[in-house]
């Protein structure tokens, strides 16, 4: 997309291509000058046309950085929970699994040999836990423990001499629990453990418990960080850390009584100055709603710190953050700067232009100004070509003109010309700030395409796509969803952005079931006709995207990124798999839109199916009869 400083120098260039000679200069006789007179309208007019777009678009640029940066910012701490979480949530999963199983009497933990291969079995599907293992009442421990090389052991430990065991058994809680970082001397480690006690008839027959590594987490953190900006850590409260890169290859000092290390004494110094009040000040970036941060100076430079906590992990809630040098996100800014930079010089230099052009013009220019008005106002479309001339100023004056509004026109294809106009009538910006919305994505894709072009010439399938999109098209804006692209023969469309739409989920489907008669009724004629009648299949899909400007300096768009872009363009290909091969139309929509939707849609449930590329499984449905 062209940056407000690409139409002030358009504009600069178009009207100077357009003039060639000169005038003889004029004597003065106590009147005005025509010439200076023209010179100085036409360069306000460039001051305030092409300033004003000049202004609307740094303002947007800056906005949109901050905005941006403040989104990914948003994005990687909830990366970073959601990271954690898959990797600390198999442990509960686990640990309740081997107690469910121990009540419902498929599995008695006294039988060592049956309970030993429950244990093995449940340690092999889940690499983020170390170890699985059953607390007796009588001060024992079975357990099946995963060493070196993947291989996994079972074992037993007596900890009749350990008081701080018989004590924790003695007063376990009833409901699963997280317990506090606890160090095994044995394993020179620290760990964290979830535990679910294990009740029969009200009385403790023992406790299931799933133990994570500290070290493991902490080389978790290290292997997500590679290549990123910044470093990521996890805090134990808000004075211990439980997880840091600097730690997956263990940590000196730690014991019994110190079983993660203290945050004033932190290798990492400027992790340790987290809390620190001195030249502390607030971050410019907006944060989702949870995420804290600020900067801190430490040692002559600034630093940037955003967090979370997370909290059900233990008896103290888990501070998950990541800390970087202001320096690695000051190219964004810089760019904004060089920009602004480029803008102004390029409207000095169209200034400097509409002088050079005011001297060479004798005639008066009313219908240039007018034009000249609308051009401001961003009508292009109302703007005719201005006529020749057989006076030399005024001929070139309108071929000035004239050239300016040809790359004007070939501009407006390619800009998104309804969001500037919002910013320059109204001065808002609220649709253009890339941003986290609820939208619902849909997919669009012709069956067999492949097959039917073939056989056609290239005209015969332009035409062919050309008379699909249409129907596919009206469909979407019946239900005033925005097109974000034409994919070959596919569509992607979206609804619930720039406005928002609550009813996003029936608008999509109702544009579904359009689509699927407007197919119907194009096939009924392709048949009378001797043409081979398409099939299309559709997916749809609801969740939170980022949605605004996106893209490199030089080329923005307007349009949605996130997983649901992803979930959605795999239920279109998964009618492949659901539908029968000859399906007219097939037409699949998310549980997440299901929910969404009244009771006049008529939903057949299909089960659960993975996703390719995406880890977890989506609930699918059939829309229509």
């Amino acid at each position: 997309m062209p940056q407000p400083s690409d139409w002030a120098l358009v504009i600069a260039m178009s009207v100077k291509s357009g003039m060639s000679g000169g005038l003889s200069p004029a004597r003065w006789n106590g009147r005005l000058s025509i010439t200076v007179t023209l010179a100085t309208a036409i360069s306000l007019l460039v001051l305030v046309s092409v300033g004003g777009v000049l202004g609307v678009g740094i303002w947007l640029a800056s906005k949109n950085t901050l905005a941006l940066m403040g989104a990914n910012a948003n994005q990687s701490i909830a990366n970073m929970v959601d990271r954690i979480e898959r990797h600390l949530l198999p442990a509960e999963d686990q640990a309740r699994f081997i107690a469910e199983r121990i009540k419902s009497g498929e599995f008695d933990p006294a039988d060592r040999t049956a309970f030993g291969r429950l244990l093995t079995g449940g340690l092999a599907g889940v690499p983020q836990v170390e170890s699985i293992s059953f607390f007796y009442p009588t001060l024992k421990t079975f357990y099946a423990a995963r060493y070196a090389g993947g291989r996994i052991e079972l074992g037993e430990v007596d900890h009749a001499d350990d008081p701080r065991y018989r004590e924790y058994l003695a007063s376990i809680p009833e409901e699963p629990h997280w317990v506090p970082p606890y160090w095994i001397k044995r394993h020179e480690g620290t760990y964290i453990s979830r535990v679910h006690p294990v009740r029969l008839g009200g009385r403790f027959v023992g406790a299931a418990a799933a133990t994570a590594s500290i070290r493991e987490l902490s080389a978790y953190l290290r292997k997500v960080g590679e290549g990123d900006a910044g470093t990521r850590f996890v805090l134990y409260g808000r004075e211990r850390v439980l997880a840091h890169p600097v730690m997956a290859d263990g940590y000196p000092g730690l014991s019994l009584d110190n079983p993660v290390p203290g945050l004033g004494e932190f290798q990492d110094t400027v992790l340790a100055a987290i809390w620190r009040e001195e030249g502390r000040s607030d971050l410019i970036i907006s944060l989702a709603k949870g995420t804290s941060g600020h900067a801190v100076r430490i040692g002559g430079q600034d630093h940037i710190f955003m967090f979370r906590q997370l909290h059900g992990f233990g008896p103290a809630p888990l501070t998950v953050g990541i800390w970087f040098h202001v320096e690695d996100v000051s190219t964004e800014l810089g760019r904004m700067i060089v920009a602004f930079i480029v803008g102004f010089g390029a409207l000095v230099l169209s200034i400097v232009a509409a002088v050079i052009l005011g001297r060479r013009i004798a005639k008066p220019i009313v219908r240039f100004s007018a034009a000249a008005g609308k051009v401001r106002e961003l009508n292009i479309g109302e703007i005719d070509d201005l006529p020749g001339s057989v006076f030399r100023e005024i001929d070139q004056q309108s071929r000035s003109f004239n050239a300016m509004l040809y790359a004007l026109r070939w501009f407006e294809l390619y800009i998104p010309r309804k969001v500037v106009e919002r910013l320059v009538k109204r001065g808002e910006m609220d649709d253009t700030i890339s941003s986290a919305r609820e939208i619902t994505v849909m997919f669009t894709d012709i069956a067999g395409f492949s097959s039917v072009a073939e056989n056609l010439s290239a005209p015969e399938v332009a035409a062919l796509v050309n008379r699909h999109f249409e129907i596919v098209a009206g469909c979407i804006e019946a239900e005033e969803g925005t097109i974000d692209k034409f994919i070959g023969d596919s569509v992607m469309a979206f609804w619930g952005a720039p406005d928002t739409q609550p009813d996003a989920a029936e608008r999509a489907c109702r544009a579904a079931l359009a689509i699927a008669e407007g197919i119907r009724k194009e096939n009924i004629r392709c048949k009378a006709a001797g043409d081979v009648p398409l099939g299309i299949r559709i997916g749809i899909h609801s969740g939170s995207a980022t949605v605004g400007n996106i893209g490199s300096p030089g080329r923005i768009n307007y349009t949605i990124i996130g997983d649901v872009v992803n979930v959605g363009q795999r239920l279109e290909h998964l009618g492949k798999t659901l539908y029968p091969e000859d399906a007219e139309t097939t037409i699949l929509v998310s549980g997440a839109t299901a929910s969404d939707l009244g009771p006049d849609f008529h939903l057949t449930p299909v089960g659960i199916h993975p996703v390719k590329g995406r880890t977890g499984e989506v609930d699918v449905f059939i829309l229509g009869d």
